[in-house]
């Protein structure tokens, strides 16, 4: 019983304890970091630009093959939701194939997916191909590694912002 009543009056002690302290410092601070913050949303500074190579002797200014798993995952997490403007350059990516049909609208998605190193988690790059292409005849199995590269670019429908490589070319592994 004894036992009991002293964790009780411990309990009560140490919830009251935080009761009574002196905030003042703690919002001071909080304050100037949510100013900060507003005054950093509110100024137009220009999105960091990649440093690319010069891609007219042949090399892409985004190689994401030359890269291990884990990097080439945190690379297109970049792409895909990073301030980072890709816009406009050559990419050239390795991964799954993977293909979908919207069933509402009757359009083809042609995707080319990279895992991270665990192959837990994987995220894609939808392509469009530069020539006519009919599916599934002049398309790989889904699932079949490919290596595919084109010039990145975003668009906009009804449901949100998505990335693409146009005038993509599937080369042959």
């Amino acid at each position: 019983m004894k036992r009991i009543w002293i964790s009780a009056m411990l309990s009560v002690l140490l919830l009251t304890g935080c009761g009574a302290t002196n905030t003042q410092k703690i919002d001071e601070v909080i304050a100037g970091q949510q100013n900060s913050t507003a005054a950093d949303a509110e100024s137009s500074v220009p999105k960091p630009t990649v440093d690319v190579p010069d891609a007219s002797n042949g090399e892409y200014d985004v190689d994401l093959t030359k890269l291990d798993s884990n990097m080439v995952y945190a690379q297109v997490y970049d792409m895909v939701f990073g301030e980072t403007d890709y816009n406009g350059k050559s990419v050239r990516a390795k991964g799954s194939f993977a293909y979908y049909r919207d069933q509402n609208t009757d359009k083809e998605y042609f995707a080319v997916l990279i895992s991270d190193a665990t192959a837990c988690c994987a995220q894609g790059i939808e392509f469009v191909t530069a020539d006519a292409r009919s599916y599934p005849d002049d398309f790989p199995a889904v699932g079949t590694e490919i290596v595919v590269h084109g010039v990145f670019s975003t668009y906009k429908d009804n449901s949100g912002t998505y990335v693409q490589l146009r005038d993509a070319v599937i080369e042959k592994l």
